[in-house]
């Protein structure tokens, strides 16, 4: 367990929690203090003393409304440690090569690629006389089972590693289903919770161009009645779980009618050409997000520069798509909120 909860390992993960709190009073103070606080937990972890203290939960209405919990700096720092040095390396150590959320070397620019990847192999095998099966799980975090994620963790990883991590876990979700998507802990629960799922589809229904980013996924098969036989295999899978698709947002379609994954619309052309242009509900949040920002730099409660950073960001994430008209576009849009 030192690589949990030894001294080093405890004080490494400190240094990644203060990255971008390092302004929070509770957080300074731990990190003023880091050696003295560091030991602290340490003990309490050793001789088993260590109780976790209150969870502060609040409600954010945007991109959608959810409940978000908060955890004091000091149990955060624990949890990394536990989630970075055990739990990370054994629990997606077994995951499909396209299992691409919150792993190192993978992401949304992963996912991105890779998508474009599969559309090319397909289309050099079937030109766009192939089929997309869009998977979207409705309500995943809010309906996972508390006693599979346990069971999940029990056999998979060290006895003490499971209990530590079910005791976390157990500590801040009350009632027997329902997960908050804000600590890595949860979202590496979350991306490991339908595993068995992924290699069923890969090796079983022998789909080869399939991939997940969390609970959205994407399968392409020649065969449009092959798809929804998948779809009606996966929904049972599903169903052991709890769960459910999302019945607007699951469907099986044809390659020429596009497809929207991760904020961009796809399309394929007649001449294979990959087509990936963000999602115009994306841009009208965006435009709406910089009238706000704006007002508020001319009211002096932001600088310009916040502003810019936070336009630029945005701009970057919609460069990688075929976007050049659009941004052009923005930039205008962007320096008239100024005048």
């Amino acid at each position: 367990m030192e690589e949990v909860i030894g001294f080093e390992a405890l004080y490494d993960s400190m240094h990644k929690c203060k990255k971008g709190v390092i302004w929070k009073e509770s957080v300074a103070h731990y990190v003023l203090n880091s050696l003295e606080e560091t030991y602290k937990l340490n003990e309490q972890l050793e001789n088993g003393t260590y109780k976790a203290r209150q969870i502060a939960k609040f409600t954010i209405t945007r991109p959608k409304k959810r409940e978000i919990i908060s955890v004091c700096f000091r149990d955060r720092v624990y949890q990394r440690s536990l989630n970075d040095n055990a739990l990370y390396p054994i629990m997606t150590n077994s995951f499909i090569r396209d299992n691409w959320a919150c792993q190192r070397g993978k992401g949304t620019d992963d996912a991105r690629d890779r998508m474009k990847l599969f559309l090319q192999r397909m289309y050099r095998k079937y030109g766009t006389e192939f089929y997309g099966l869009q998977i979207d799980v409705h309500g995943y975090y809010p309906n996972m089972r508390h006693d599979l994620t346990n069971a999940m963790l029990e056999r998979k990883l060290e006895p003490e590693i499971a209990k530590r991590a079910i005791d976390v876990l157990d500590g801040q979700y009350a009632g027997d289903v329902g997960y908050n998507p804000g600590s890595q802990m949860v979202q590496i629960v979350g991306i490991s919770a339908l595993d068995d799922h992924d290699h069923k589809i890969k090796e079983e229904l022998d789909v080869d161009e399939f991939g997940r980013y969390m609970d959205d996924s994407l399968a392409f098969h020649p065969s449009r009645e092959y798809l929804e036989y998948c779809r009606k295999v996966i929904g049972e899978i599903l169903a052991e779980k709890g769960l459910e698709f999302n019945p607007k947002k699951t469907k099986v379609f044809c390659i020429t009618d596009g497809f929207t994954f991760l904020g961009f619309k796809y399309r394929l052309t007649d001449t294979g050409k990959v087509i990936m242009i963000i999602d115009p509900k994306n841009v009208k949040e965006r435009r709406r997000i910089l009238r706000r920002l704006v007002r508020k730099a001319k009211r002096g409660e932001l600088t310009k520069a916040k502003v810019d950073e936070c336009y630029y960001a945005w701009r970057n994430h919609a460069s990688k798509g075929n976007s050049f008209k659009l941004l052009q576009r923005m930039d205008k849009y962007y320096k008239s909120l100024w005048r």
